[in-house]
């Protein structure tokens, strides 16, 4: 259904500190994410790193986010598995001024979205993540909202990259939204 490919920070050092390193894990980042067919999935593997600061962290997946939040690369996504949470702190913050976020894999079924991301859209993509995907409509009926509000929330999530979007024709003219989170949309789940 998609391509995924999984990159180790690690490649860089285990001790990621300088902006000048974040430049040159991010040209390899933009690489291995513009080679991805669509959709595509590339996974950021913070595991077995001990030190990842903030220059490092928004120059090389700041910026990183940033484009793709901006319209480039469309169909590409970006996510992050990691062992420990606190690696994960420097990064936050980073994402944070920038009003980005970065959906990371926690093991098993956990994750947490790193950045920004306003309590009305945690709220939507934890509905999206625990289902695996769903429809504007079903989101507006379970959480007792108009089918614009939900269409809204699914489609900002769409825009900063958490979710797959996809427009689908309704049976009566028109269309609705369906978003797949990132962990099943490559698998078919």
């Amino acid at each position: 259904m998609g391509d995924k490919k999984t990159v180790s920070l690690t490649q860089f050092g285990k001790r990621l500190g300088t902006r000048w390193e974040g430049t040159q894990a991010r040209e390899v980042l933009r690489r291995e994410i513009q080679a991805l067919g669509q959709p595509g999935l590339l996974v950021v593997d913070f595991r077995g790193l001990e030190v990842l600061s903030g220059s490092f962290a928004d120059e090389a997946l700041g910026e990183l986010l940033a484009t793709l939040v901006e319209g480039a690369l469309p169909g590409r996504y970006v996510m992050g598995r990691a062992t420990r949470e606190e690696i994960l702190e420097d990064l936050n913050l980073k994402l944070a001024e920038r009003k980005l976020a970065l959906l990371v894999g926690l093991g098993g079924k956990n994750w947490t979205a790193v950045g920004k991301l306003p309590p009305y859209l945690e709220e939507a993509l934890r509905w999206v993540m625990d289902r695996g995907w769903g429809r504007s409509a079903e989101l507006a009926q379970e959480l007792g909202l108009t089918v614009q509000q939900a269409s809204m929330r699914l489609l900002a999530l769409g825009q900063l990259r958490l979710v797959h979007m996809e427009a689908e024709s309704r049976a009566g003219g028109g269309y609705q939204w369906r978003a797949q989170s990132l962990c099943s949309f490559i698998s078919g789940r």
